[in-house]
């Protein structure tokens, strides 16, 4: 009875083997490989970013940029490719990073570092909150960050379209 369907039809998404192909590419995704692959992209970004820091190169922060651009791009689409793609754009956003880093710094001095160790300390913390199991993702929670990052994106547009006319917030 519960093949019913794919008797009845000749749709290739109601037989029973839509879904065995899913289930053998991946792995079930856990927190402690969830935090140990953001903790090792983290150290990818920000080991290319100190590298790229003090050479300023035009070309290299548009090329990465653009690549990076693309590996997401292709990230989205063949989520397959994953454990490929996102190192590499860890890498390409870290030395695209890096180089706009190192223009802010030289306009507003110390700024840079401030930024980079308030992010990666605050990344850090969350990340041993939620291995210890102090964070636990209920709804009411994921709602909590839906909300509070909309709320952010909104003051972000908002900003950005005034920019336009001359002004700001």
């Amino acid at each position: 009875m519960a093949n019913h369907l794919s008797y009845r039809s000749g749709n290739p998404v109601l037989s029973k083997n839509t879904f065995t192909r899913s289930s053998d590419i991946t792995d079930t995704m856990t927190i402690n490989g969830t935090v140990n692959k953001t903790a090792i992209s983290l150290l990818l970004l920000v080991g290319t970013g100190y590298l790229t820091f003090n050479s300023i190169n035009p070309g290299l922060l548009i090329g990465c940029g653009i690549g990076g651009f693309i590996v997401a791009i292709v990230t989205v689409f063949k989520k397959e490719w994953a454990p490929i793609t996102v190192p590499l754009y860890a890498i390409l956003e870290g030395a695209l990073l890096g180089g706009i880093s190192y223009m802010y710094n030289s306009l507003y001095d110390g700024i840079v570092t401030d930024a980079i160790f308030l992010t990666v300390g605050i990344l850090l913390s969350l990340l041993v909150a939620y291995r210890s199991g102090y964070i636990k993702p209920t709804e009411n929670f994921k709602l909590g960050i839906f909300a509070a990052t909309g709320g952010i994106a909104i003051v972000y547009l908002v900003n950005f379209v005034m920019g336009f006319f001359g002004s700001g917030m």
